[in-house]
C-alpha cells in the first residue's frame, strides 16, 4: 500500500510536469440515473474483473507533501457480453466527504458519456486515514443497461466534486493483473489523462448479459391474426415485452395488447393474439417487441378488416 501511494506521488508530479497523453474537457452528463433493477427479473453474470488488492490512492481534492491536485480515475476494460449493466469499484470514503462518486463509461476517454449514474457518500464506508483492505467494500455503480461491442475497449471514468476534504479512496495493483487495460489518471478535472504506473489497474467488476435473438412471424384465421415470437438465439430473453396496436380503417371495436414475460427460452415461443376485431377497411396492425438482452424490432402488416374477419394482405 505504501509503495502504491509513493508511485501516486510521483505519478501526480510527472503528470503536472511532463504533459499527457489523451486531452479533453469533462462531458456534461446527459442523465443521471439512481438504480435501474425495478422492474427486472434477470441475474446479471461477471464479465471482466480485476479484485487483487495492493493499495487505495484517494479519488478527489487531496494534498499529498504539500502538492495539491483534484485525483480522477479511468480503468480501461473489454468487455466480452454484449449488454453492459452495471460495475463495481472496491472504494471507501473519508469522513468529511459531502458529494457524490460519479462514475461514467465512455467508448473514447474524453468522449461522451454513454451512462452515468452517481452515488451518494452514505453507500460507502467511512475510514480515517489510509484504508486497509478490509475497510474496503465492493460499492454497486448500476447505470441504465447499454449495449457494448465485445472486442472493444471502453472506459470507466470515477470522480467526484472539487470541494474540500470530499474525497474516496479507491483501490487498485500496480502491477499488470489485468491484462485488457490499465488505469489512467487525470489532476485536472478531466482535461487531460496520463498514466499512473504503466499497466496498473484499478480493482474493478463489470457485468452484463449476452445478447439473443427473437423471430416473429404472423398468422391470420377465423378469430383475428396473432404473432408467434419465438427465441431464435442461443440464451434467454429476459423481461420481454410487447405491445401491438391495430390503425386505420373504420373500425367501430379493437382492442391494442400490451403483455411481458420475465423469461423466454432459447427455443420457446409465445403467441400473441389481436382479440376481437370489428369494422371494415384497411387496417395496419403492428407488433413491438423488446427484452433486457434484445434489441427492440418491429413488424408490420397491411391487413382488410370486413366485420369481424381480418385478412392480412
Amino acid at each position: 500500500m505504501k509503495k502504491l501511494l509513493s508511485v501516486v506521488i510521483i505519478g501526480i508530479m510527472v503528470l503536472g510536469g511532463l504533459g499527457t497523453i489523451a486531452t479533453g474537457a469533462y462531458q456534461p452528463a446527459k442523465k443521471t440515473y439512481t438504480n435501474n433493477t425495478v422492474g427486472t427479473t434477470y441475474v446479471d453474470e461477471l464479465d471482466q474483473s480485476m479484485i487483487d488488492y495492493d493499495g487505495s490512492l484517494p479519488l478527489g481534492p487531496t494534498n499529498f507533501l504539500g502538492f495539491y491536485a483534484n485525483l480522477s480515475v479511468a480503468q480501461s476494460f473489454i468487455p466480452q457480453k454484449e449488454l453492459l449493466t452495471r460495475t463495481q469499484f472496491l472504494m471507501a470514503r473519508n469522513a468529511s466527504t459531502s458529494s457524490p462518486c460519479v462514475l461514467a463509461v465512455r467508448d473514447n476517454l474524453t468522449g461522451e458519456n454513454l451512462a452515468i449514474i452517481s452515488v451518494t457518500p452514505g453507500e460507502f464506508p467511512v475510514v480515517n486515514g489510509t484504508p486497509t483492505e478490509d475497510q474496503l467494500a465492493w460499492i454497486n455503480f448500476n447505470f441504465d443497461d447499454i449495449w457494448v461491442i465485445p472486442g472493444q475497449t471502453y472506459y470507466l471514468v470515477v470522480y467526484t466534486a472539487n470541494i474540500t476534504e470530499n474525497y474516496y479512496w479507491i483501490s487498485g495493483n500496480g502491477t499488470n493483473m489485468y491484462p485488457n487495460g490499465s488505469v489512467m489518471l487525470s489532476i485536472d478535472d478531466g482535461k487531460t489523462w496520463g498514466e499512473l504506473i504503466p499497466n496498473a489497474d484499478g480493482c474493478f467488476k463489470t457485468y452484463g448479459l449476452r445478447e439473443t435473438f427473437l423471430g416473429i412471424t404472423m398468422n391470420s384465421n377465423f378469430f383475428g391474426p396473432s404473432f408467434v415470437i419465438k427465441n431464435i438465439g442461443n440464451y434467454s430473453a429476459w423481461d420481454l415485452t410487447w405491445n401491438y396496436t391495430t390503425s386505420g380503417g373504420f373500425l367501430l371495436f379493437k382492442k391494442d395488447v400490451t403483455g411481458s414475460i420475465s423469461e423466454l427460452l432459447p427455443g420457446n415461443e409465445i403467441i400473441v393474439k389481436s382479440g376481437f376485431i370489428f369494422g371494415f377497411g384497411k387496417v395496419t396492425l403492428s407488433l413491438k417487441v423488446s427484452a433486457a438482452n434484445v434489441k427492440e424490432l418491429s413488424i408490420q402488416k397491411d391487413a382488410i378488416v370486413l366485420l369481424f374477419f381480418v385478412k392480412i394482405i
